[in-house]
């Protein structure tokens, strides 16, 4: 009889010891199951934002870019030299809506023409063969001149200054405004052959003397012929190919 109530007091410790160790690890078991559940459900929501992202048609993707190689670097730092090219300029006397010239207009360019001098002037320009005398030319390449007479361009020498090469260029247009210079001015500059008389003459009445050495026609756009050329001292006139005015007449006469 004592051995049963002590085998039941024994079970009924290890039943008490059971139930207290359950109630100590059982919940944080379970805790720790539901952390570990909830984890992974949140991990697998990552990995399905990361999947739709990945295929999102309308997102906008970054693409990382290579690393730059030495070459790549070297170049980016020091950039390589070109040769400079110079800009291409349009010759003047470009065509504009000045009126056809008339019969009588046409005819005194036949004959003598005398200019009246004028105060922006630096000099004067004569050529008997059509008819030119004390032409004044202005010293600026602007429109404005060029509507007014003939032009000196600024960046080219004048007859007096003394080098080596020199290439005194100066224009006038072909047909040009009624009553002003440059009406007709250069309007038979084509009719000056090799050997014809060009005299340009200073403020103080020095004369110099050049004669027609070559006659061609080139583009708007072939701005070379303002350059000297070496061991020729010379004066270039240009003016519109007629009666298209698209492509440019130059006389070039050398000094004598």
């Amino acid at each position: 009889m004592l051995l049963k109530v002590g085998t039941a007091m024994m079970l009924s410790a290890v039943a008490l010891v059971v139930v207290a160790v359950v109630a100590l690890f059982g919940p944080a078991e379970e805790e720790q199951t539901a952390s570990q559940a909830a984890s992974v459900e949140r991990v697998a929501s990552e990995a399905t934002e990361r999947e739709k992202r990945a295929f999102d048609p309308g997102e906008k993707l970054e693409i990382d870019e290579p690393e730059p190689t030495g070459e790549e670097t070297k170049s980016a730092e020091r950039p390589e030299r070109r040769p400079k090219q110079r800009e291409a300029q349009t010759l003047p006397v470009a065509p504009d809506a000045w009126p056809a010239p008339s019969g009588q207009e046409v005819a005194a360019t036949r004959e003598p023409r005398y200019y009246p001098q004028r105060q922006d002037g630096v000099m004067t320009l004569t050529v008997e063969r059509i008819g030119l005398y004390d032409v004044p030319v202005i010293n600026a390449n602007n429109q404005e001149a060029l509507d007014n007479g003939v032009i000196h361009f600024p960046q080219t020498p004048m007859p007096w200054e003394a080098r080596d090469q020199k290439n005194v260029y100066l224009a006038g247009h072909r047909l040009g405004f009624p009553n002003t210079g440059s009406r007709l001015v250069f309007y038979n500059l084509d009719k000056l052959k090799k050997g014809d008389s060009v005299v340009l003459q200073d403020s103080l009445g020095e004369p110099y003397e050049y004669r027609v050495s070559e006659v061609f026609v080139v583009k708007p756009d072939a701005d070379w012929v303002v350059d000297p050329v070496r061991d020729r001292d010379m004066v270039t006139l240009q003016t519109c190919t007629f009666p298209d005015l698209l492509n440019r007449l130059i006389v070039r006469a050398d000094r004598a």
